[in-house]
């Protein structure tokens, strides 16, 4: 019994590290990419690298991937212009 609950730690140790190191590289690639956010970029950026799955997914959940006005306004005017 001992041996199958360590072999479910580590399991789940394993998986939830190769998450995190997935998501950590997608979240810091928004964090600079966006212009502003809520508090400092530094602040958000150690949260993404240091606590394990949690603070990337905070952070993707809290700025979920948008596109900034201009491009969007860019898309419209393109597709108005066909329409014409």
């Amino acid at each position: 019994m001992e041996k199958e609950a360590i072999a479910r730690i580590v399991i789940l140790a394993v998986t939830l590290g190769v998450a995190h190191w997935v998501l950590v590289p997608i979240a810091l690639e928004s964090l600079f990419a966006r212009p502003k956010v809520v508090g400092t970029k530094a602040l958000w950026g150690i949260a993404i690298v240091s606590i394990t799955c949690l603070g990337s997914l905070l952070y993707l959940i809290a700025y979920p991937d948008a596109k900034d006005k201009a491009e969007v306004e860019r898309e419209c005017c393109r597709d108005n212009w066909w329409d014409d």
